[in-house]
């Protein structure tokens, strides 16, 4: 390799730049040839995603606008919609610090014809879902982004479900993650068979993008078809809120002594099952959920006092180690939850999505409501989030619904080749 400037060692300017934010490294490669395999090498990829991680964390929004084109039919039907989805890498500093901004969508973050789904985040690349469907067959596939370097990965992993079998199959719900032991990124497809009465796990490889079954899980991960279910990624596993296996469960019916916590390894692809928190011993009225908060595997529900109870796996696959993350009541959240409410009872339900850089902050989001709001533990202070997106074509401002996904996010230069 040839030698960087002069008086600079080449090891203090790889340490210098891997200090920077992508998009200031970016310009670097146009000043020599030396910069433009620096960015490249995979060691200083490397570096900089260690810098990157430890850094301002960001999460994603989603911002979905709908417009209605009026056609010919006097009863509409053959109306038309455009349909744009923009998914906005934010950063969650700025979010505490001004929960109520104005956001302008760069049109590169814009999804046209809402064609894609985010399914997951790691190491700087967001994972999209694309699907199509026909009379006869629903087909799905994926490209890896990565929205700092502007780049996306051609397709992969087609996946085709005929619809006549969907009734008792269900649709795949989908997760992805990094295997750290051969460096290689995984989707993992996860459905419960009404047909065969257990779940269906399937996973492939970015690399050779070929779908392989994964043997039965020793417990199911709760109502894969719905968003409350779906997995976790952490230190290359997935993680699901499960219970025993149960051919036909009601969620009503089940004791705390069925649920667990199911885990996929991405390293060796098998399934591991922890216990929960020893003082989990009532499942709640609406269904407790799975998040990772601060890079620990936590574990959250509400409860008739009420109150919001999170716990954290203060050891990964250690079931030894729960211990009470936060225990926060109702009242101070500013929530008026009425238990008498049969709907809100066994439906409404508030999850964790993120957790401040110096643990003061927890954003919490509604699962029914699409609202969050910002609880400041020390102060027992509340701000709700108002997001206000926009984008400006041709001098006309377009707005958006916006909100926040459960995706963390930072910045980096890992290729999506």
């Amino acid at each position: 390799m040839a030698l960087s400037p002069k008086f600079f060692p080449n090891d203090l300017v790889s340490e210098i730049l891997s200090a920077l934010p992508v998009k200031s490294i970016l310009r670097f490669r146009c000043v020599s040839k030396y910069y433009d395999n620096l960015v490249s090498d995979p060691n200083f990829v490397k570096l900089h995603l260690k810098r990157s991680a430890a850094r301002n964390p960001q999460f994603i929004l989603q911002a979905d606008h709908y417009l209605h084109i009026p056609g010919e039919s006097p009863y509409g039907s053959d109306d038309e919609y455009d349909v744009d989805e923009a998914f906005i890498p934010y950063s969650l500093c700025s979010l505490i610090d001004n929960p109520s901004f104005a956001l302008e969508i760069d049109p590169y973050y814009l999804v046209k014809n809402f064609n894609y789904r985010l399914i997951g985040s790691c190491n700087g690349l967001i994972c999209l879902e694309g699907n199509s469907i026909t009379p006869e067959y629903y087909e799905c596939w994926f490209r890896l982004w990565n929205p700092a370097t502007k780049t996306t990965s051609p397709k992969f992993g087609f996946l085709r479900l005929f619809l006549n079998t969907l009734a008792d199959d269900g649709y795949y719900q989908f997760n992805s993650g990094f295997d750290d032991s051969t460096g290689t990124y995984k989707v993992v497809a996860s459905r419960y068979s009404k047909r065969e009465l257990k779940s269906n796990v399937r996973i492939l490889t970015f690399r050779d993008s070929v779908w392989r079954d994964i043997g039965s899980f020793p417990v199911d991960p709760l109502n894969l078809d719905l968003i409350s279910g779906s997995g976790v990624y952490l230190k290359s596993t997935i993680n699901w809120f499960a219970i025993q296996n149960n051919l036909r469960y009601n969620y009503k019916d089940i004791t705390a002594e069925q649920c667990f916590i199911t885990s996929l390894d991405l390293r060796t692809e098998t399934c591991n099952k922890y216990l929960l928190p020893r003082d989990f011993k009532e499942v709640p009225p609406s269904e407790p959920t799975v998040r990772v908060l601060g890079g620990y595997l936590c574990f959250s529900y509400h409860n008739e006092e009420p109150y919001f109870v999170i716990w954290k796996m203060e050891k990964f696959g250690a079931e030894d180690s729960w211990a009470q993350f936060f225990k926060i009541s109702y009242h101070n959240l500013q929530i008026d939850y009425d238990f008498s409410d049969k709907y809100l009872k066994y439906y409404y339900q508030w999850k964790p999505l993120f957790l401040s850089k110096d643990g003061d902050s927890l954003i919490i989001t509604s699962g029914i409501k699409s609202e969050e709001i910002i609880y400041s533990w020390r102060d027992n202070r509340v701000e709700q989030i108002e997001i206000d997106a926009s984008r400006t074509v041709n001098d006309d401002t377009t707005m958006y619904n916006a909100s926040c996904t459960d995706e963390d996010y930072f910045e980096s230069l890992v290729s999506v080749l």
